[in-house]
């Protein structure tokens, strides 16, 4: 692997970040991007999260083998070691501390010996249209209840809103279903232009263009659905996730990391404006799991999930949600 340096009085400006990483895009003093297509990815402080010479070991390994690596986002180690870009980055995260989110404000870059650059799934052109989302559990838990009316994703979402006090529903949209993104090749859908707001097909394709409270144009974003439906109703990907997650699925035991790598990726859409051109579908975050450290934490989510009543949506105060198998509860629906 050939060293990748950082120029001398380089540049960053914050990307975003997550509970145990922040990614940033580093610049040459002119404003030429440092590491052309790529984006850097640190590791914060005080988190329980593996090592990134460690994850990139696991992805090389483990994950990538599993996939044709023309549906996974590239990515390498860089060295941080004796750079002297970690003063700066937190000298960064410090400058927008305020636009950070509550929970993440305070927490640091790790001075940590390897960073990742990851590939940057980004808009390359003004017109792209970038989407990205958790695809989650594709199929249903083995740890759901037999006459579950929600999937395990749906579950939790309705948990979440009751925890947090709030309505799933009432900001107009609904949280992703995972099933629906499986099922979308089999729904009968006969619209075009702006879609059918009663079409479960349309509401999926709608959902997935304002899924990041993005503020393209509405006019824009229809631009991109057919592409995105075509994408959604051929597409080999989330299929292919779907079966390396029910292969691997072994209830919460035995290759559990591996388990839960699979079901907490995030999948990028590189649309472009061209209707003839194919959408490009990557997956990336596929970072190992600290099974020790999580174990408990998510013994402890399924069990709420099912004494609550969340997958059968007898939970109190019930949540209405878009579950693929919830369609099938007519009865809530029309109240």
């Amino acid at each position: 692997m050939t060293p990748l340096i950082f120029p001398p009085d380089c540049e960053a400006d914050f990307i975003g970040e997550g509970a145990a990483n922040v990614v940033f895009h580093v610049k040459r003093p002119g404003g030429q991007a440092a590491f052309p297509g790529k984006l850097l990815r640190v590791p914060k402080a005080g988190t329980s999260a593996y090592s990134h010479e460690e994850l990139q070991h696991y992805w090389q390994d483990i994950v990538a083998p599993l996939f044709p690596k023309n549906e996974l986002v590239r990515q390498s180690l860089i060295r941080l070691t004796g750079s002297g870009i970690v003063p700066k980055l937190n000298a960064i995260l410090a400058k927008n501390e305020a636009t950070r989110r509550k929970d993440f404000q305070g927490s640091r870059v790790a001075d940590a010996e390897h960073g990742m650059l990851v590939e940057d799934m980004r808009s390359q052109n003004p017109t792209d249209k970038v989407i990205e989302f958790k695809p989650k559990w594709l199929s249903q838990s083995r740890a759901a209840p037999p006459g579950a009316t929600r999937c395990r994703n749906c579950a939790r979402e309705a948990y979440r809103a009751n925890k947090n006090g709030e309505t799933l529903g009432s900001s107009g949209r609904w949280p992703l279903c995972p099933l629906r993104l499986i099922h979308g090749r089999d729904m009968t859908c006969k619209h075009e232009g702006e879609g059918n707001p009663e079409c479960a097909f349309c509401t999926l394709v709608t959902n997935l263009l304002l899924g990041s409270g993005d503020r393209t144009n509405r006019g824009m974003l229809q631009s991109y659905r057919p592409q995105l439906s075509r994408w959604i109703r051929k597409n080999k990907l989330l299929h292919r996730l779907k079966s390396l997650q029910v292969a691997r699925e072994t209830g919460l035991d035995a290759d559990q990391e591996l388990n839960m790598t699979l079901r907490d990726c995030t999948c990028f859409l590189r649309i472009r404006a061209d209707p003839q051109q194919p959408v490009e579908a990557r997956l990336g975050d596929l970072d190992r799991k600290n099974g020790s450290a999580k174990r408990e934490g998510w013994h402890e989510m399924e069990s709420k999930l099912v004494e609550g009543g969340y997958y059968e949506g007898t939970e109190q105060p019930r949540q209405r949600t878009a579950c693929w198998l919830e369609r099938f509860s007519r009865e809530w629906w029309e109240r």
